[in-house]
């Protein structure tokens, strides 16, 4: 696990601008944001691959690439598609899609997000950015400092399933009652539970993504297909 700290700077409005792309380590807050704004800031960062940006109520956060995130995102993605592969199960992965509601003033951008449930919702269509539909799964690496409660969000849009790592520990929650309740295995994908998840992610980091793979695919194969 990376011992990086990532540096948390709030500001106000636009001020933030002179502290974004470059500084790698920089987490940005700003205080005051129409949804206006925090639209025009999603465009902006369309061609900045690898940030990040939430939005509750005003607060912007933004967040920026880390190589931690885009290890660890493929490292899932592999996972996912494997189990899905093994079970034949449809899949459609959108990583780190904009999920926003305008009524709800709320926004973000999961590190990963898979629709298996719904998959049919999305596959091979052409769907607005702000009626993009939310998926089954959303996953956030929080492998640095805590950041903008993102719980209130993904509970307003409807998520179903949250996977929060820590580069250590992996949760599973359902969203129930309007809130979010730790769960031992995934209800999108129910033979596979957090603890023997980050068994393999852990294996990822310390041996190799292509081993960690075969390993899990091993492992897969060790389950009853009933």
């Amino acid at each position: 696990m990376s011992t990086a700290t990532t540096e948390i700077i709030v500001l106000d409005k636009f001020r933030a601008v002179e502290f974004l792309v470059g500084e790698s380590n920089r987490r940005i807050v700003i205080n005051g944001v129409s949804w206006k704004e925090y639209e025009i800031f999603l465009k902006d960062f369309e061609d900045h691959a690898g940030w990040r940006l939430a939005y509750h109520g005003g607060k912007l956060e933004i967040m920026p690439p880390t190589p931690e995130h885009e290890e660890y995102g493929f490292s899932f993605h592999d996972f996912v598609r494997a189990y899905c592969d093994k079970f034949e199960i449809e899949l459609e992965g959108r990583k780190s899609v904009t999920l926003r509601r305008e009524f709800l003033e709320k926004g973000v951008e999961p590190d990963e997000c898979y629709y298996i449930q719904s998959a049919q919702k999305i596959a091979g269509k052409k769907i607005p950015a702000k009626d993009f539909p939310v998926p089954d799964v959303a996953v956030e690496v929080d492998v640095t400092t805590e950041s903008l409660d993102k719980f209130p969000i993904y509970a307003a849009l409807g998520v179903p399933e949250l996977w929060i790592y820590d580069g250590k520990n992996l949760t599973f929650y359902e969203l129930e009652d309007e809130n979010y309740h730790q769960i031992p295995n995934s209800r999108a994908m129910p033979r596979l539970s957090s603890e023997k998840l980050a068994e393999f992610l852990k294996i990822s980091r310390e041996k190799g993504q292509t081993f960690a793979l075969k390993s899990f695919r091993s492992w897969l194969n060790e389950l009853p297909t009933v």
